[in-house]
């Protein structure tokens, strides 16, 4: 069962409607409510969440976006527009999701949840998270940045062995058993093909988590 820790949320808005109804949906947070981006302070928080008529205009929205991003660097952005302002808006500012209001649903919540997700802020035992690698295992998936791999069956299940045992080193003999079995037929190269897929499939900014121990074999390192 996923648990998503409680984390306080800033949110920059003038309607009451809109406040009461985001309150509601996200009653395990703690929001602390602002009517001015001037006003808001360093609190640590998660995320901050602006409604889009908090602006006169677009030019408006599009500075102060911009504004609140100098000001909080990394801290995710979550825009509350209206139907209205989709034919206007721009994906390239500076926010990192949006919903519409009136909310529908559970789609504010999981557009949150997505957020702390990615921040590592929801505390799942079928989720390993290496920074913004994560394994579900329960989906038999792989994310990186949110984007979910193509991983065939036996490169998951190498990649989580190595993952739930890092540091740990392993001979290709070992892995050809603990994944393939010990009546797999085929030679170590297997091993060796799937770790070079798995590299490729991980990206630069990833692929060196597995390390290759010369004349050994291979391991997962912890990343800093």
């Amino acid at each position: 069962m996923v648990n998503i820790l409680s984390v306080k949320i800033a949110l920059l808005s003038k309607d009451e409607v809109l406040i009461d109804d985001f309150n509601d949906s996200l009653r395990d947070h703690e929001i602390s409510n602002y009517n001015s981006i001037d006003n808001v302070r360093h609190e640590n928080f998660a995320v901050i969440a602006v409604d889009a008529d908090l602006f006169d205009d677009i030019d408006t929205m599009q500075f102060y976006l911009s504004k609140i991003r100098k000001k909080f660097k990394a801290l995710p952005i979550l825009l509350i527009l209206r139907e209205k302002d989709l034919e206007v808006i721009d994906l390239e500012w500076f926010f990192d999701d949006f919903t519409l209001f009136p909310f529908r649903g559970r789609e504010l919540s999981t557009r949150v949840q997505r957020i702390l997700w990615d921040r590592n802020l929801i505390d799942d035992a079928n989720i390993i998270s290496l920074g913004k690698l994560k394994i579900n295992l329960k989906e038999y998936s792989v994310y990186v940045s949110n984007k979910k791999l193509d991983f065939t069956y036996k490169e998951f299940e190498l990649m989580r062995f190595l993952v739930q045992n890092r540091d740990v080193v392993f001979s290709r003999k070992e892995l050809l058993n603990k994944i393939w079995g010990i009546d797999y037929i085929g030679g170590t190269r297997t091993v060796d093909v799937h770790i070079r897929r798995l590299r490729s499939k991980l990206g630069d900014e990833f692929n060196s988590i597995i390390e290759t121990v010369r004349n050994v074999g291979y391991r997962c390192v912890t990343l800093e």
